[in-house]
């Protein structure tokens, strides 16, 4: 095995090797005086004294990075020198979501801009047979015997008697029932019935599963007591409307409500007759989401270090720091975001929501630009990150470890220092502990 050393940090090598066999030499002559077997330098010797402490002071310490790695990333997201921050992202909206909606967004481009009219939806066919009184009795020759056939050629045949198999006259709601369940039984017909009900009138109403004007079906045959079903009561339709983009002005047609815009990036539902702009701009959705993330992680963090304030110099002085507002109230309020009783940070949505519909640049800048709030939390996750664990956690160090449990944690200060002094000093500390394990 081979170690990658610099020249810069050679010495740093030397010295980190050395403590690094003291240390396991200390720890082998303790092992031998009491009979046990050699700890590897890599894992921590069972204390029993005071285990909770040290465990307890470990466990601290890895949540306190993560803790802070979280409030770095959460700034990381609106952060304007970031390329990939939220407020780059592209979004299409509907000016009037009862005319159309987006649905979906494919590599959306900014700036991209269409103008929609919509002069007719696409609807489905629809049969309807007369109204009559469900309770009645069948009248005589009320029998039906017809085909219902879709657009696709696929067919079934309806037979219904009036009379039931005990020779009575069966009810113009039970030959309408079984005449649905007829054509529903039809798999992929393409054509669904239903009865329905007004005050006591019945009809038997059939309609095509997909809507446009090639989707439709007929009916031929006996009626009987569906008088009218023969009839297309409203026939199917294509969707007609037209798309200004770049100048220029196109007049399409859908046999679904369901359409695609700009080449394919853009899916859209068309609702209803009128006027829409459909417009890029940024997603705001994730815009709100980024703002209340970093609010969390950064109280998030903040508790963690009020709790652990007396451990350490250093934690004392990253929760002040942490206490200390990001900004003035003015400006916290014009980005929608305050402070509670409790010194938590707290999200107005709406207001944030409001501030972004009204003054989008004015807050974007607020919120991710230089020297913006994302900045100044982010600069306090890199002081935090900055402070040296050992200072993090001296009082623990000093008044809460023996002397046994201060000297197996040392080793965790030497991480600290050389990790500090650069990449290959922290790989060649992990590498020589390996060596340190793996001799004899």
């Amino acid at each position: 095995m081979s170690l990658r050393v610099s020249g810069n940090n050679y010495s740093n090598y030397q010295n980190m090797y050395q403590m690094m066999q003291t240390l396991q030499a200390s720890r082998t002559a303790k092992s031998s005086r009491i009979g046990q077997a050699v700890t590897p330098v890599s894992k921590v010797p069972r204390v029993k004294t005071s285990l909770v402490n040290y465990t307890d002071t470990l466990k601290f310490v890895q949540n306190y990075g993560k803790g802070m790695s979280d409030v770095k990333l959460s700034a990381a997201k609106l952060q304007s020198g970031n390329a990939s921050n939220v407020f780059s992202g592209v979004d299409m909206k509907s000016s009037d979501a009862s005319v159309a909606q987006v649905d979906k967004t494919f590599r959306p481009r900014q700036g991209t801009e269409i103008s929609l009219e919509v002069q007719s939806l696409a609807s489905a066919q629809q049969n309807r047979s007369q109204a009559v009184d469900g309770a009645a009795k069948a009248e005589d020759g009320s029998s039906m015997n017809f085909q219902v056939t879709s657009a696709g050629g696929k067919s079934v045949q309806v037979n219904v008697s009036d009379t039931a198999a005990d020779g009575t006259k069966r009810t113009n709601e039970q030959m309408y029932q079984d005449a649905a369940q007829q054509i529903n039984s039809r798999r992929n017909l393409g054509v669904k019935a239903s009865v329905t009900n007004e005050d006591g009138k019945i009809s038997l109403v059939l309609n095509s599963e997909k809507t446009g004007e090639s989707n439709g079906f007929t009916v031929q045959g006996e009626m009987g007591a569906a008088a009218g079903l023969q009839q297309a009561a409203a026939e199917g339709q294509n969707a007609r409307y037209t798309v200004t983009q770049n100048g220029q002005t196109t007049s399409r047609s859908s046999e679904s409500n369901k359409i695609s815009l700009d080449y394919g990036r853009i899916d859209a539902a068309l609702t209803g007759t009128g006027s829409a702009q459909i417009k890029a701009g940024a997603d705001m959705d994730k815009i709100v989401s980024a703002v209340k993330d970093m609010a969390n992680s950064y109280n998030e963090a903040t508790d963690l270090l009020k709790a652990n304030a007396g451990r350490g110099r250093g934690t004392q002085a990253q929760y002040e720091n942490f206490s200390r507002p990001i900004a003035s109230d003015s400006t916290l309020k014009a980005a929608g975001i305050s402070y509670d009783k409790s010194g938590r940070m707290q999200v107005d949505e709406e207001a944030l929501r409001k501030a972004l519909d009204e003054n989008f640049e004015g807050t974007k800048e607020i919120i991710g630009g230089q020297f913006g709030l994302a900045d100044k939390v982010a600069q306090k996750a890199d002081s935090a990150m900055s402070t040296s664990s050992g200072r993090l956690v001296d009082q623990d160090i000093s008044t809460r470890m023996d002397r046994n449990q201060e000297n197996t944690f040392s080793s965790f200060r030497f991480l600290s220092n050389f990790a500090g002094s650069g990449p290959y000093s922290l790989g060649n500390y992990y590498t020589v502990g390996l060596m340190l394990n793996t001799r004899g």
